[in-house]
């Protein structure tokens, strides 16, 4: 099985190709005609495999962990065996999935799409009884934010595991996990390359446009700035609404509620007591987060309409 091991490092070994096992990976897919791809095979070629795969024991054989770009150049460059680091047996999922996500987040290279698929299927893997789907999973990111607390442990050790895996925050895992939520259509385009993800947020984060699709089309023939496309997902929501349908109440009145419990408590802040005003502004966290949140689908504003000049 194993053909040759170095001195420095015993669980260092160059394995025959054919006693590796592949097994589904965080990757979706590896395009062995890109550019990319065919550069990394010359190297091989050249100087051979300067990085070892991961595996780990399984059924007489290796199971691949991390490294299936490294394994299909060298399988396709025509090497008869590949440097491999030995792991202790893992065969839990949720830890393989923890391998694999920790050597792809470092290296910036997974695509956004698999990225996101990646951390659903961990948190599946972590915590399998609570059947999360991509809507869980970011109501789960926005109590973690707001209110741990109020949080099982193991959802919040689960959640602040991809923290130190990703190194993300939770604003742009929220992002991440709403791309699982768009059409095959426009996750093939982010995944292609053919979408900006900044692009997809935008989509995510407007699903409810009724005219979401014919968009989508439109800026695949021609492509458009993220401002021109938030003003086109959202452009349904500035229609004037029927009469009966209930108005909301102008931002400006919240503000000056706000500003008017600011005054009060510089009045009078002496007179709480500190638990009184970390509860406070423990509230105030919470409401800046959750508008943080919904900043990407808010519409923009309208146009002032000038007005003409008095005779």
């Amino acid at each position: 099985m194993a053909t040759k091991k170095t001195v420095e490092n015993p669980e260092f070994l160059y394995l025959s190709l054919g006693d590796i096992i592949i097994e589904e990976q965080i990757r979706s897919s590896i395009d062995t005609e890109s550019d990319s791809f065919r550069a990394l095979m010359e190297s091989i070629k050249d100087r051979g495999v300067l990085e070892p795969v991961l595996v780990t024991p399984k059924d007489g054989k290796y199971l691949l962990l991390c490294g299936e770009r490294r394994y299909l150049a060298a399988l396709k460059s025509g090497l008869p065996t590949i440097p491999a680091r030995i792991l202790d047996t893992i065969t839990q999922k949720d830890e393989i999935l923890a391998l694999q996500l920790t050597e792809n987040l470092q290296r910036e290279d997974l695509n956004p799409m698999d990225q996101a698929k990646g951390i659903l299927a961990y948190i599946q893997a972590k915590l399998p009884d609570k059947n999360f789907d991509a809507d869980g999973v970011m109501s789960e990111l926005v109590v973690y934010e707001r209110r741990p607390e109020d949080q099982l442990e193991e959802i919040r050790v689960t959640v602040t595991r991809i923290f130190e895996i990703s190194g993300k925050s939770i604003k742009t895992l929220f992002n991440m996990i709403s791309l699982l939520k768009l059409s095959p259509e426009i996750q093939a385009a982010i995944r292609a390359g053919n979408l900006p993800v900044s692009q997809g947020y935008l989509f995510a984060a407007n699903l409810e446009c009724p005219d979401r699709d014919k968009i989508f089309d439109a800026i695949m023939k021609t492509p458009v700035t993220n401002a021109t496309l938030n003003n086109l997902l959202t452009a349904y929501k500035k229609v004037k609404p029927e009469p009966g349908v209930i108005r909301l109440p102008s931002i400006t009145k919240h503000v000056a509620v706000l500003r008017s419990v600011e005054s009060f408590i510089e009045m009078g802040a002496k007179k709480y007591t500190k638990p009184d005003l970390q509860a406070l502004l423990d509230e105030l966290r919470v409401f800046c987060a959750l508008v943080e949140l919904r900043i990407p689908i808010a519409p923009e504003p309208a146009p002032e309409k000038k007005k003409p000049p008095q005779v």
